[in-house]
């Protein structure tokens, strides 16, 4: 095994792609003829980019291998596998036992098919790996990782929503893009679990809704939101506040969630011109989902100042 890949070393020219799992960098540095060869490629000049899951328990391996390779980070690897110069693959399992140096096995192959499907599977890691030094961040000074996920599939999504509204603490804003969507997300149970938190876990909801025709609408709309308590309705703005926002102040296809200050999301809803009788599933597109602070503040501050703006709901 030494030798194969000793000698696939040999025959690089330009770059080498690998990915392992928390155990691979240790591998590769202990086992000191593929750690001098690996140093030797850094010295030709050869491109080397790792993936691997950086940890408490191998922080200090990952430093070291940090010298001679581009290194990013993502959780849960397992096994190894690896593409030199598109022309070359090679590929092993965990190191299963305490002490051993080498995993059990090597695969290696030039078949131009299998090379080419396992860079575009690194090529998919490689660019959902965070780079290491935000990584080393997180563990050493308790950083929280940041993150910006999309969505496409309309049960994911759906699945979200409910996700993050049942998971609030004190706060919850929301800007329906329509009265229409406002509507359709009431269809799928949205209103309900709004409610509910307001009422049963106190937290603090403001809704704007933009609004197409005036007074009949936010006469309804206001009538969805009202809170009931062993069926007496409470004041509306005991826990949730609503306005509407006239389109002339704000056009829109996408409805914003900004929950405890912390989280932003955002879904497109294809309804502005569409079918009234169109469902969720028909009308929702792609949506967005965040903790990274300067997103969710820009949200939040987008909400302050349109509910600044606002009519009150009458």
């Amino acid at each position: 095994m030494v030798n194969a890949t000793l000698q696939s070393y040999s025959q690089l020219k330009k770059n080498m792609d690998a990915c392992c799992d928390d155990k691979g960098v240790e591998v590769t540095i202990n086992a000191t003829p593929i750690w001098e060869g690996t140093n030797a490629l850094k010295n030709r000049g050869i491109k080397i980019r790792w993936i691997t899951d950086i940890t408490k328990d191998n922080l200090d391996y990952c430093k070291e291998f940090m010298k001679v390779a581009e290194v990013r980070h993502l959780d849960g690897i397992k096994g190894a596998f690896g593409v030199l110069d598109r022309k070359c693959y090679l590929a092993s399992a965990n190191v299963t036992k305490v002490g051993r140096t080498y995993p059990g096995e090597l695969i290696v192959s030039n078949v131009m098919a299998i090379i080419q499907q396992q860079q575009q599977i690194f090529n998919l890691l490689w660019d959902k790996a965070i780079p290491s030094n935000h990584r080393i961040m997180e563990i050493e000074q308790g950083l929280k990782r940041e993150f910006i996920d999309t969505f496409r599939d309309p049960n994911e999504i759906l699945n979200l929503i409910f996700k993050v509204l049942k998971s609030t603490s004190y706060d919850i804003k929301i800007i329906f893009s329509s009265s229409r969507t406002f509507k359709r997300f009431g269809d799928i149970g949205i209103v309900e679990v709004i409610k509910k938190s307001a009422l049963e876990h106190k937290v603090d909801v403001k809704i704007l809704v933009n609004i197409e025709k005036g007074e009949d609408e936010i006469t309804k709309i206001t009538k969805e939101l009202t809170l009931e308590n062993n069926g007496v309705a409470e004041e509306r703005n005991h826990s949730i506040g609503f306005r509407p926002v006239m389109k002339s102040l704000f056009h829109t296809k996408i409805t914003t969630f900004i929950v405890d200050s912390a989280f932003s999301l955002t879904v497109e809803m294809r309804d502005l011109d569409g079918d009234a009788n169109e469902g969720f599933e028909e009308s929702v597109g792609m949506a967005t989902y965040s903790n990274n602070q300067s997103t969710v503040d820009s949200y939040a501050t987008i909400f302050e100042n349109l509910w600044a703006r606002a009519g009150f709901a009458k």
